[in-house]
């Protein structure tokens, strides 16, 4: 099964270029099974996510959130299979990490090393589940610093396409031959590291 973990639309992230609908029916195009719509400090519902499940059947659609944690230095961390809005309101990053693991959503820094501060959670001892490897927004010179963080904390890898529009799919993305039915699988996937990444030259 092929899975988008990062992925943004012009429904509620402004930097998105493309629709829901758009990035979707290609996902399904390029074979895709599985997407977790992360959006930028904003939380798709129960039922748009119903909404726009049915009228793309042959892959399955989940809820997320990229969330702000800190903005100096700026750190996000992707929240995956989430509908509940209360994460928005939290401000400290160990609550953060403590509600999703308690409620069986995969917590992953994204792009940790994008900006100055260099992935300052772990620095100060907080483990999300799992570190973003190569993504449309973190180049091999900044994966290479997040395998080393990965290697050194014991923490899984994952690729990720950060995608905002459509020409940005087929990039970054990871494989698993464990089906993803309902949204807490992940989770026990990537822990069990029962994946493989993959880019557009192959897995990495």
């Amino acid at each position: 099964m092929k899975i988008e973990l990062h992925c943004h639309t012009n429904r509620y992230s402004p930097c998105a270029r493309s629709t829901p609908a758009e990035l979707v029916g290609r996902m399904v195009q390029l074979g895709y099974g599985a997407v977790f719509l992360t959006e930028h400090d904003v939380v798709w519902s129960d039922w748009e996510i119903e909404q726009l499940q049915r009228g793309f059947p042959d892959i399955r659609l989940f809820a997320g959130v990229e969330l702000t944690i800190t903005r100096s230095p700026f750190q996000h961390l992707l929240i995956l299979g989430t509908t509940d809005p209360t994460y928005l309101d939290i401000t400290e990053p160990a609550e953060v990490l403590a509600k999703a693991r308690a409620e069986g959503h995969l917590t992953i820094l994204a792009h940790p090393f994008r900006y100055e501060g260099r992935a300052a959670m772990l620095d100060e001892g907080l483990r999300p589940d799992a570190l973003e490897y190569l993504s449309r927004n973190h180049p091999p010179e900044l994966a290479a610093l997040a395998k080393e963080a990965a290697d050194r904390l014991d923490l899984p890898l994952v690729n990720a396409g950060d995608t905002h529009a459509v020409d940005h799919l087929n990039r970054f993305w990871i494989e698993t031959d464990r089906p993803v039915t309902r949204p807490e699988r992940i989770r026990e996937i990537v822990l069990n590291k029962a994946y493989v990444n993959w880019t557009s030259d192959g897995d990495v």
